[in-house]
């Protein structure tokens, strides 16, 4: 522990400055000692956070990962089957008018005629499997 010294300051006006000084570093550190302690209720919060209890369990972490990208492409193809069929409907409304209705037609027209073919290509490849299944049968 530091002496005391027994030397008094006689200059009032020094003492008066050095009293306002220690009223100020205590009314400081007072300040500093709640900051603190509400810094440390906020860290207190958040470690009781579900977020931060998840990240401790990697499986669990995981799981609700899956979940989650599990449900956003699950909502991504509702909202473009909702889009689609929205805009097909629409297509189908201007194919009314005149100019556009033309262009719409052979656009629709385009669309199902591969599709029309690729229906006609899976049915032969389908007889071609029979075929091929009968003559191993006849073989045997």
């Amino acid at each position: 522990m530091p002496k005391k010294s027994n030397k008094t300051i006689k200059d009032p006006s020094l003492v008066k400055e050095i009293r306002a000084l220690t009223e100020s570093e205590k009314s400081l550190e007072k300040e500093l000692v709640r900051e603190m302690r509400l810094l440390a209720k906020e860290i207190g919060k958040i470690k009781q956070m579900e977020v931060i209890k998840i990240f401790r369990h990697p499986w669990k972490f995981l799981g609700l990962s899956m979940v989650k990208g599990i449900m956003v492409g699950f909502g991504s193809v509702l909202g473009a089957t909702v889009f689609l069929s929205i805009f097909i409907y629409l297509l189908a409304r201007i194919s009314l008018v005149p100019f556009v209705g033309d262009f719409v037609e052979s656009v629709m027209a385009e669309i199902q005629g591969p599709a029309q073919e690729e229906q006609s290509s899976d049915s032969d490849i389908f007889e071609q499997y029979k075929k091929a299944q009968q003559e191993i049968e006849t073989e045997n």
